[in-house]
């Protein structure tokens, strides 16, 4: 029977349920989601409640500044 090691071969150490490896960070993750070129870090078990936030703020800042773009350009014409 096929029994999976549940050991990370680069840092030799034992790894947590869902954790992974980063290849760019070199580190294990624990409940890895994905590497984030904007704030160059995992996204992970300890930052994903402030990854949300970093979405949702981005989303507001950007329909704001749509909103204003509109609003300026309607007042121009």
């Amino acid at each position: 029977m096929y029994k999976k090691e549940n050991k990370c071969e680069t840092c030799n150490i034992e790894k947590p349920p869902r954790s992974k490896h980063c290849r760019v960070c070199n580190k294990c993750v624990e409940k890895f989601d994905h590497h984030c070129v904007w704030l160059n870090n995992c996204v992970g078990i300890n930052n994903y409640k402030w990854f949300l936030l970093f979405l949702a703020m981005h989303i507001l800042i950007t329909l704001y500044g749509g909103l204003a773009g509109i609003a300026i350009f309607v007042g121009q014409m």
